[in-house]
């Protein structure tokens, strides 16, 4: 349908024409004329016209004759005719905050008004609404949109701490950001974290860094998220900077990163007292793509690598390992393999995916003091564990206590008052069982126990070889040095009671009262549905309502499909903050982790990973496989580090600023 008017010049209407919407003439404006666009246009006439009189607009002339077919049934795919009412807004918002994908959410739509005839707009005016919607999103505009979410969330909540770095022409070129909760679980976790850039971002080509760190129920939880414009060491310094100064500038006893250069000098200049330590699931990634190659590679090579770095428990073992490994294969002129031997001490075993819901902690913790996790044998030491450990980490002292079975212990020595003891070990790797042979210092005066198989230091779970001895030389009461406070029920962390502030979607005065309305109209309708008398009551009641208050409804209520927000915060803004330059790319994986060439051919194959062939690796690999995949780095002090200045940066929200009004963004759909 068109329409033309004429009004006066006190705006009052004089005339009317609507018109079908195929009228007029078909112009192809096409630049290549092999490939018109479609049009509707067919010259049709059909029309009506009216004209005001005595204040009415009356009909004056009426053509409906078509020279197209028509379809009233499909008149509802007009433009004209489709609408995204408010109440399917506030689904859509609902359902976008929540994660459930446009088409889910539309066809849920279907489904609740018995078909696709009855509802009055398409899939992709759902879609055009969510995009045009108040959704924080790195695109146009989108750093002055995440200067302005910070500043709110700074108002919410002045243990939210955020920093930008900007150019000269005031664009951005790396954030920062840790929520009240993140910082807070930083004093309990913080001894060993993780720091991973191999995430795509935006079409701005900025990396997402996440800082990680490992709970007391060995799940992972953020402590702190970055965007950076590029992957070098001036820009991991300012991160790096940005988080030290954000946790009151303690260090963490331990990071583990990939292989990064810029990276390895960055944490050498920020946090000199850390440990640095490579992730060693990176490392074995670059395998096939490194020595895929080599003639070998398949016929010993592969097991012979995996066999060097898994069942070594000594450096002498793998010392004497790896140069075995090079004089078979002839592998001293390869590069990579003796880059990455000259740095041999930043390896670590660690693989665990950011999977990090506080909600999921939260139910962890419910679990672990409602429930209670059966013993499966009559020593002391396993009942200390149950009343004092969470569930997910008694487990796994329940896995160690049943390997207890498979070990055998021999007394070697004595040096001065330490034991000397071989403890036999039996480890299933699908198809077979291998033998190993752990070596345990014994200090039975004071009841500690050291084994090379370095389970305790390195998860912070005492290992089967330690309470076999324990067992057999009667330990009844265990010393509290194996009892790691990490791991405790009993314990009240603090940082649980910090609430997290998430921004609503929509927090509009009217959204407000909806909800407060809608709340009251289920249980209503809850009651009414159990008797006819009831829902005819109701409904006659509420049509009549509905009447009286939609003809006295104010016309500025009623608004828009992606109408435009309105920010209080902008005001308060002493700098705008402009969006990065757009990074043209030529395409990326569907996967949201960068990947080598090696690893996405082999993943088109769907070929088995590298660290799935259990019956090539020896008993440490077993071990990541058996417990939770995750280090722990137990009696370390942490690391201190003064504050240090950081190059022109925007410090959000400490300005003093109160906003009055505040519009809902989701924080996540940057990311």
């Amino acid at each position: 349908m068109t329409q033309r008017s004429k009004r006066e010049k006190d705006g009052t209407v004089k005339y009317v024409t609507v018109g079908c919407a195929r009228g007029g003439k078909a112009r192809n404006r096409a630049s290549n004329v092999s490939k018109p666009r479609p049009t509707s246009k067919t010259d049709c006439k059909a029309r009506m016209n009216a004209m005001l009189k005595d204040g009415k607009l009356c009909v004056t002339s009426v053509l409906n004759t078509h020279n197209h077919v028509l379809s009233p049934k499909k008149s509802r795919f007009f433009r004209c005719n489709r609408e995204v009412n408010e109440s399917v807004r506030r689904v859509l918002d609902t359902n976008d905050e929540a994660g459930i994908r446009i088409n889910k959410s539309f066809h849920a739509l279907v489904t609740e008004a018995g078909g696709f005839e009855n509802v009055p707009f398409g899939e992709k005016d759902c879609r055009n609404y969510i995009d045009k919607a108040r959704h924080l999103r790195l695109g146009k505009g989108g750093a002055q949109a995440l200067f302005e979410y910070f500043r709110r969330m700074q108002y919410k909540n002045d243990g939210f701490f955020s920093l930008m770095e900007l150019d000269d022409d005031d664009r951005l070129k790396s954030v920062f950001w840790a929520d009240a909760r993140s910082r807070g679980a930083y004093n309990y976790f913080g001894d060993v974290v993780t720091f991973d850039t191999t995430y795509l971002t935006n079409r701005y080509g900025m990396p997402f860094a996440p800082f990680v760190g490992v709970n007391h129920h060995g799940q992972s939880i953020l402590l702190g998220a970055g965007l950076i414009s590029s992957e070098d060491t001036e820009s991991f310094v300012w991160l790096f900077k940005a988080w030290l100064d954000c946790m009151d500038g303690k260090a963490p006893n331990t990071i583990i990163t990939d292989q990064d250069r810029a990276m390895k000098n960055a944490i050498a200049i920020v946090f000199p007292s850390t440990r640095h330590r490579y992730c060693l699931w990176h490392i074995l990634r670059k395998v096939p793509e490194k020595l895929g190659s080599h003639g070998q590679y398949k016929c010993g090579l592969k097991s012979k690598l995996l066999s060097c770095v898994y069942d070594s428990l000594t450096i002498e073992e793998f010392e004497n390992s790896w140069k075995s490994l090079n004089d078979t294969f002839h592998l001293h002129e390869n590069a990579w393999l003796q880059s990455l031997y000259a740095e041999r001490e930043f390896w670590v075993l660690f693989d665990n995916a950011l999977k990090k819901k506080i909600e999921n902690e939260n139910q962890t913790d419910f679990n672990s003091f409602n429930f209670t996790i059966p013993c499966i044998s009559h020593l002391a030491l396993e009942k200390k564990f149950q009343d004092v450990y969470k569930n997910a980490k008694f487990k796994e002292v329940q896995q160690e206590i049943m390997g207890i079975i498979y070990c055998h212990c021999r007394f070697e020595k004595m040096e001065g008052v330490i034991a000397i003891y071989s403890v036999d070990d039996q480890v299933k790797a699908e198809d077979f069982i291998k033998e190993v042979t752990y070596t345990l210092y014994f200090n039975e005066a004071e009841c500690e126990a050291k084994c090379v198989c370095g389970l305790f230091e390195m998860r912070g779970i005492i290992c089967r070889h330690i309470l076999a001895i324990f067992s057999a030389k009667k330990v009844r009461e265990l010393p509290e040095k194996y009892i790691l406070d990490r791991w405790r029920k009993d314990i009240k962390r603090t940082y649980t009671f910090i609430s997290t502030n998430y921004d609503a979607v929509d927090r509009r005065p009217e959204t407000v009262r909806y909800k407060r309305i809608l709340r009251t109209f289920n249980e209503v309708i809850t009651n009414a549905v159990s008797t006819d008398g009831h829902t005819e009551e109701i409904i006659s009641n509420l049509i009549a309502m509905n009447e009286v208050w939609r003809t006295s409804k104010p016309s500025n209520t009623d608004s828009n499909v992606g109408g435009s927000t309105v920010n209080a915060f902008t005001e308060g803004s002493s700098k705008k903050v402009l969006s990065p330059h757009v990074v043209r790319g030529n395409g990326r994986p569907l996967c949201k982790r960068r990947m080598s060439t090696m690893e996405e051919r082999r993943r088109r194959l769907d070929t088995e990973p590298l660290e799935s062939t259990e019956n090539q690796v020896g008993l440490s690999e077993m071990r990541i496989q058996e417990n939770v995949q995750t280090p722990i780095m137990v009696n370390e002090e942490s690391g201190q580090h003064p504050v240090m200045g950081t190059q022109e940066s925007i410090q959000l929200g400490m300005d003093g600023t109160q906003p009055e009004t505040a519009d809902g963004t989701q924080p996540s759909s940057f990311l």
